[in-house]
C-alpha cells in the first residue's frame, strides 16, 4: 500500500475578516492539534503558495507576524486575543481598525 503526504493549509475565501480564525478552531475541533493547525496557517499555507520569503520566522525572511495576548497552544481560539501585528518588521496602527 502506499503512503499519501498530504499538506493542510488553512484557506482565506469567505467574506468575512474573522474567517480564518473560525476556521482553525474548526481544524482542531476536527481533530488536529493547535500547534498543527498553526503551522497549516503559516509555513504549509508559505510552501503551498511558494512564497520562500514567509511562513516562519528566520532570518532573511519578512517578518510578518503577529504577537498574541494568550497561548494559542493551550487554546486555538486565542488566536483572535491580537495584542499587536507586525508587517514587514514594522508595527501596524490598528487604532482605526478596532
Amino acid at each position: 500500500m502506499n503512503s499519501l503526504n498530504a499538506h493542510i493549509v488553512v484557506g482565506t475565501d469567505g467574506n468575512t475578516p474573522f474567517a480564518p480564525h473560525f476556521e482553525m478552531e474548526d481544524m482542531v475541533a476536527a481533530g488536529m492539534t493547535p500547534a498543527q493547525v498553526i503551522r497549516a496557517a503559516t509555513s504549509n499555507g508559505a510552501q503551498f503558495l511558494r512564497m520562500t520569503d514567509t511562513g516562519t520566522i528566520e532570518a532573511n525572511k519578512s517578518a510578518d507576524f503577529i504577537v498574541l495576548d494568550a497561548n494559542p497552544l493551550d487554546n486555538i481560539t486565542n488566536t483572535r486575543k491580537i495584542a499587536s501585528v507586525y508587517l514587514r518588521g514594522a508595527s501596524v496602527d490598528r487604532s482605526s481598525y478596532k
